[in-house]
């Protein structure tokens, strides 16, 4: 199922009996999963403790004062591993769910080579909520500003999604901060965007990384130290430089195997803007390159969790060595 056949069964009022929402843009999941509320009111909710046979009770049960019942079950964990009995159970129960409950489950967690995704997929409800590419972001931001009554040019667009690194939860967050802002003003700028809003940890590294990766020591040193300013966590920013590095190394291999893009972003379970990202920083790195990196990290890491150097002297250290 894709969002638009979502949202044409719930305008004709045609549901499927269970559906599924899971993926990377956890907006887009608590979206839709709100659309079906909107349409068939308040769900009975469940949590990740729930078992199968206490879901399987509430969707038995006939609804009340409402002509459907939606029961909503969230991060069950059924469509992942450690789980089979109560995920056993559940495939077995879904053809038998009743015509006057709709069940819903929004997942973290889903292998779709599993029994119960297959079932879910077969009658028709699991859909994949992946972060929308940065086109359709820029788009969605446009309309969303023009509810609240605001503009936004694409230029400023660009540098909000890349501040919130494409996170549409983030996006939300920092676009209510946007609108009180710029007051009785209609339109969001860049200078908006730079007075009032502050890039994620990850696009922080990532422009230290590309600092480090063109001999700009001190602007990485500068921007390491405004991220300590920040009240970030050295252990935490080293964290995210070996993601990185890591991330970096994987993808120049495919890179030099010529893996298309769509196909690397599969393979190494990455989002595809991450991969147009990483494809770019890796050509200033050879493989050895990243190789020694991620090592050094690693090595950096090992002596800060012995006690052997100073984690905020580390990081500092690794930046200069790059």
């Amino acid at each position: 199922m894709n969002p638009k056949e979502f949202n044409d069964s719930i305008k004709r009022g045609e549901f499927k009996r269970v559906y599924l929402l899971y993926g990377e843009e956890r907006y887009l999941v608590n979206y839709y999963a709100d659309a079906l509320a909107a349409a068939l009111g308040e769900p009975d909710n469940f949590d990740n403790s729930a078992n199968a046979a206490s879901i399987i009770m509430a969707a038995d049960n006939l609804p009340f004062l409402t002509e459907m019942r939606l029961v909503r079950v969230r991060d069950s964990r059924l469509f992942a591993s450690g789980r089979k009995a109560e995920s056993e159970a559940m495939t077995a129960y879904l053809p038998q769910v009743p015509d006057s409950t709709v069940l819903l489950f929004t997942e973290s967690d889903v292998d779709r080579r599993g029994r119960l995704y297959k079932k879910v997929a077969e009658l028709g409800g699991a859909m994949e909520c992946e972060t929308p590419t940065p086109q359709a972001l820029t788009t969605w931001l446009a309309r969303v500003f023009k509810e609240k009554g605001k503009n936004i040019d694409p230029a400023a667009a660009n540098l909000l999604i890349r501040y919130a690194a494409h996170n549409m939860t983030t996006l939300m967050q920092e676009m209510g901060k946007l609108t009180s802002y710029v007051g009785q003003r209609q339109t969001v700028t860049t200078g908006d965007i730079e007075a009032i809003c502050s890039p994620t940890l990850q696009t922080r590294v990532f422009d230290m990384i590309s600092a480090m990766a063109n001999g700009r020591t001190a602007s990485a040193l500068d921007m390491y130290h405004n991220m300590l300013r920040m009240k970030e966590q050295p252990l935490m920013i080293l964290a995210m430089i070996i993601r990185q590095f890591r991330i970096l190394l994987m993808v120049k291999a495919a890179s030099n195997k010529n893996m298309p893009k769509a196909q690397m972003a599969k393979t190494l379970g990455l989002r595809s803007f991450v991969v147009d990202e990483a494809q770019s920083q890796s050509r200033r790195f050879s493989i050895e390159k990243l190789f020694k990196a991620l090592c050094d990290c690693q090595d950096i890491d090992t002596k800060v969790k012995t006690g052997l150097i100073n984690a905020e002297i580390g990081v500092e250290l690794l930046i200069l060595q790059y």
